[in-house]
């Protein structure tokens, strides 16, 4: 009996060991969980929590607290009112509205140092920022075109930056107009206009290359303090070779470098997903893609090492946005120069799921850094429900692990505003609990979080659970979204 007893008692303990609780505490209306985001650089979570701004369903910030792998706490800012809080790349500024100056016109704040500068209107004229990309846990994400007053992944620690035409205007066609950075200085307020050096065109559009109905377009990333990269992309008229270019300048205008990254496939054709690579455009019945939705990439924040990923399909398509054909994954690493290292091309089982899509954007694609490798996610939440993940060696490319699973979207929960919203029923024994997409890809990954999930006893009340995948593990929010929150890490 003593054996079984202490065969339970360290089985136990080695469940405990593989998650930390990181939070744990009751969901008040004045202190209400927000908003979260990872910092990779720090390597720290981050809770934003505050209350309802009156009459609306959103909520103003009033404070933020960073949490580390074995849950240390600290205080980021406090007795704040501030809406839709952001970090800049470099992690030592954050942007938020000026809630009380507008709704409707964004006046904005950015800290710096925990000090405030507002960044107005008349600031800000006729810049143009939505060719600046989001940067989030490790990818850069594309903004809408509409999204030109948006500063969010415009901003570092020194400046704001954006474009502008040679009409001083904001609206910029690559092709027709001359091209110009916009550098708004946060120390002193002033802003400078410098002219830059266009890509060249006849590497990205021609009779060589896929015929598309889109035009010709870029995305920005900036690297911290330094410089931005300037990122355009060209495909094959065979769909078979990928071309990215990545042109670095300086905040004066001036050309660095331009490096191309070249990817081959022999016997299949790249085919554009919505891996956030460039910019949806919503029209009335569709939502259309371009050249940069062929790929995205992944940058190793240490030393430059670039992994570009996306879906290929084993029909040709006619055109850039034609009805895709998906058949699998790949992810090709280069070192900072653009060398290849090494390709990893995978084929997804799902077949008869994959025949259900209708369009190239409902395929939603993307890669994170996971336990000193790469989770590579698919997931489709339109006509089919489905999502498949695997691990990816990062030395190698070799497939770790690798799975599929099935949920179900006709049960969506949470669709006004809460902590946690749009979560969907698992299709197996987890009742009463709810799953963001990217939370399937982790119960598919990671036993011991399964297990915790299936640990919790089935309650009345229906709980929603979503992920982040880091270097350290996988970060699990859980919540009823009523009286209590949690966010533990799985380390294993």
């Amino acid at each position: 009996m003593k054996k079984i007893m202490l065969s339970i008692v360290l089985l136990s303990s080695i469940y405990l060991s593989a998650q930390t609780v990181i939070i744990d505490e009751k969901i008040e209306e004045s202190n209400y969980p927000i908003s979260f985001e990872y910092l990779p650089n720090t390597e720290k979570f981050v809770m934003y929590r505050g209350e309802r701004i009156k009459m609306t369903a959103s909520y103003l910030a009033t404070n933020a607290l960073a949490y580390d792998a074995n849950g240390k706490r600290e205080t980021l800012f406090e007795n704040q009112e501030l809406y839709s809080c952001s970090y800049s790349i470099t992690e030592k500024s954050f942007m938020a509205y000026n809630f009380e100056k507008s709704i409707w016109t964004p006046y904005y704040k950015i800290f710096v140092d925990n000090k405030p500068i507002e960044i107005n209107p008349d600031t800000r004229e006729n810049m143009n920022f939505s060719f600046f990309t989001i940067y989030s846990d490790g990818i850069s994400h594309s903004k809408s075109n509409l999204a030109s007053n948006n500063i969010d992944g415009a901003f570092n620690d020194l400046y704001v930056l954006g474009f502008s035409n040679q009409k001083n205007k904001g609206k910029i066609d690559l092709k027709k107009d001359d091209i110009f950075l916009e550098v708004l200085e946060l120390k002193t307020g002033s802003r400078k206009r410098f002219p830059i050096e266009k890509p060249d065109l006849t590497l990205l559009e021609g009779e060589s290359f896929a015929k598309t109905n889109m035009k010709v377009t870029f995305r920005c990333k900036l690297n911290g303090n330094e410089n931005f990269d300037l990122i355009t992309k060209s495909i094959s008229k065979d769909f078979k070779i990928v071309i990215l270019y990545k042109t670095t300048y300086n905040f004066e205008g001036k050309k660095i470098k331009t490096i191309p990254f070249t990817l081959k496939l022999n016997d299949k054709f790249f085919v554009t997903s919505g891996n956030d690579g460039g910019p949806a455009v919503y029209e009335q019945t569709s939502v259309d893609l371009d050249n940069l939705s062929i790929n995205n990439y992944l940058e190793d924040r240490k030393n430059g090492d670039l992994y570009v990923y996306g879906i290929f399909s084993d029909e040709f398509p006619k055109k850039i946005g034609d009805r895709i054909h998906p058949n699998g994954f790949y992810v090709f690493k280069f070192d900072k120069e653009g060398n290849k290292v090494w390709e990893s091309i995978n084929k997804i089982d799902g077949k008869d799921f994959f025949e259900k899509i209708r369009s190239d954007a409902a395929l939603k694609v993307s890669l994170a850094e996971y336990n000193k490798n790469l989770v590579f996610q698919v997931c489709v939440n339109s006509f089919t429900e489905f999502t498949n993940a695997a691990v990816v060696d990062k030395s190698n490319g070799a497939i770790l692990k690798s799975s599929f699973l099935e949920y179900n979207n006709n049960a969506s929960h949470e669709k006004l505003r809460t902590f946690i919203s749009f979560t969907y029923d698992f299709v197996g024994d987890l009742r009463k609990k709810s799953f963001s997409q990217n939370s399937f890809a982790a119960i598919i990954l990671n036993e011991n979080l399964f297990k915790y999930l299936k640990s919790i006893p089935e309650g009345n009340t229906r709980l929603h659970f979503t992920t982040k995948f880091t270097d350290q593990g996988i970060w699990l929010v859980e919540t009823d979204n009523k009286n209590y929150y949690k966010v533990l890490l799985f380390k294993d």
